[in-house]
């Protein structure tokens, strides 16, 4: 098998394993639904994923590493030096609400083994670092990050969530506090 079709195959069965945890439940998610979604056999699947708790890290890892660099590639992007790495974590944030793959890779992360989630974990605080030297007030980097996390488990949980003209407008006012100068 090529490089290229082993990565496809992969990813196709990391992207049903998230599917499942968002659609129906992580209690739903069996290694032999995953081979079905994703039109392998469960041979195969074992394969790429040994055990149900190698498919969920294969999951977070896969979630985190594409979450940390979209945030790395907005910061590179960004013209403005003050502000540039909230603003990436706000964007990345805001921009994963809909698609919930962050809440179906940490809830099954959560129910299986916590311990999984190490990495991110890791990567968030170096963030956390990041964000706090980013040349805007602590305060106001603070209140940024617990709003825009507030959101996501707002989203995740379906308590009182936003009608989507006032989360654009709860975005805005975000980014416009990590526009200004101290």
């Amino acid at each position: 098998m090529s490089i290229s079709k082993h990565a496809n195959k992969k990813k196709n069965i990391l992207t049903a394993a998230s599917e499942i945890v968002k659609e129906e439940g992580v209690v739903k998610l069996t290694l032999e639904a995953v081979a079905q979604k994703a039109g392998v056999s469960k041979g195969g699947l074992l394969y790429h994923f040994p055990s149900k708790e190698a498919l969920i890290k294969g999951v977070v890892e896969d979630w985190t590493n594409n979450f940390f660099e979209s945030i790395l590639t907005l910061v590179n992007n960004d013209n403005k030096e003050i502000g540039k790495w909230i603003r990436a974590y706000v964007n990345t944030t805001f921009s994963d609400l809909d698609n919930n793959n962050l809440n179906s890779a940490l809830m099954a992360a959560m129910f299986i083994n916590p311990d999984l989630l190490d990495d991110f974990r890791q990567k968030y605080n170096s963030m956390q670092t990041k964000l706090m030297n980013d040349g805007i007030d602590p305060v106001k980097i603070t209140i940024a990050r617990l709003s825009i996390d507030g959101l996501w488990l707002s989203e995740i949980f379906g308590m009182a969530p936003l009608s989507e003209d006032l989360k654009v407008k709860v975005f805005d006012e975000l980014i416009k506090m990590t526009q200004e100068d101290e």
